[in-house]
């Protein structure tokens, strides 16, 4: 008995090299393409992607006579269809990226315009322009970041910023233009603004054959940390070119009572990614993690929507307004901003 299997595993293993001797070298990538995201992508659930089924669109495209133009772009028109900004592919010559940003331009605001119309008299700069820091009014505090990165050094800015700020009636955090990174930072400086601890966020790893096999979940709470916390009114200002960490950091910031996001939906990308190479040298990257909200729900594809929609268009930008921060300024100024009460898991049905 012991033998047939050996010579059943031999002769399956025989016929499997056989057909990837069989295969051309477009057909082998496509191959390879599909199953590196089928075995590792962890969005396909939320987002209701048949996977299988694309295979069949598009695997019959494929041929030994098929170019690599036409193979970029068949490869490309199946991925676009997980609407995933972390979802890459490059060749020697073209780039190709899976999500809304790949269809819009990247505007609608300016740091130099808040910094020469809207701050007051002066403003910090730290870790080499990272972030921006002044008064807008003699009461609003302002400060914007581009990038979540050096946790130990952000921390020491972001406690300075707090302190600057400590009696003011009101800040304005604005991650517009902000590319993301680590969700550590995102957590350390939304920790100076919470009320109390509070879960925002869970992730898990995709691990397995199955679309829904993932190693264990993670658990991200915004807790207070830091040397004193700002729980007065706060504006987070928002857009489409808010990706990554600053979706995951609107996340966090929108479970606080106090704080108010304005401006247009995130990015939309929230997972964390890996890169790797086809057969071809063509690079790639793929979304191997689930992210929820406290409640749930993945926002994959869709963004974290703002309180309070203002859109931000580049003609408004080059007349010299920027829209969502003078919104955020009669929101302050207003006096009527007031703590959301907690929202239920779930929605109450009447």
């Amino acid at each position: 008995m012991k033998k047939l299997c050996v010579l059943f595993y031999v002769l399956l293993l025989s016929l499997g090299n056989l057909f990837a001797q069989e295969l051309s070298e477009p057909e082998r990538n496509f191959e390879r393409l599909w199953q590196i995201f089928d075995k590792n992508y962890g969005i396909f659930l939320p987002k209701r992607v048949d996977w299988d089924l694309l295979y069949k669109v598009y695997r019959p495209k494929v041929n030994p006579k098929t170019t690599d133009d036409e193979l970029f772009d068949i490869m490309a028109r199946m991925l676009g269809h997980l609407n995933d900004n972390h979802v890459r592919l490059r060749s020697s010559t073209r780039s190709f990226g899976a999500g809304i940003l790949n269809d819009i331009k990247r505007e609608g605001f300016s740091l130099k315009l808040v910094k020469e119309k809207y701050l007051k008299n002066k403003f910090i700069k730290k870790l080499n322009g990272r972030f921006h820091y002044g008064w807008l009014t003699d009461s609003i505090g302002y400060f914007h970041f581009s990038g979540f990165r050096d946790l130990a050094k952000s921390t020491e800015v972001i406690d300075e910023i707090v302190q600057e700020f400590k009696d003011c009636k009101g800040i304005v955090v604005d991650v517009r233009f902000n590319g993301g990174g680590s969700d550590l930072v995102g957590k350390a400086i939304a920790d100076r603004f919470a009320d109390k601890k509070r879960l925002y966020m869970t992730t898990q790893i995709r691990r397995g054959p199955n679309h829904d096999d993932f190693r264990p979940p993670k658990y991200f709470y915004v807790e207070p940390d830091g040397p004193i916390q700002f729980t007065g009114p706060v504006i987070l200002l928002i857009h489409r070119w808010s990706v990554s960490a600053a979706d995951n950091f609107a996340l966090a910031m929108r479970t606080l009572p106090h704080v108010t996001l304005v401006g247009e939906t995130t990015s939309g990308c929230q997972a964390d990614q890996y890169g790797g190479k086809l057969p071809n040298g063509w690079r790639f990257s793929c979304a191997n993690t689930l992210f929820v909200d406290q409640n749930g729900f993945s926002w994959e594809g869709i963004g974290i929507p703002p309180d309070i929609r203002q859109i931000s268009r580049q003609e408004d930008i080059n007349k010299g307004f920027d829209k969502p921060l003078e919104l955020a300024i009669d929101l302050m100024n207003s006096g009527a901003l007031k703590k959301r009460k907690d929202l239920p898991k779930f929605p109450i049905i009447k």
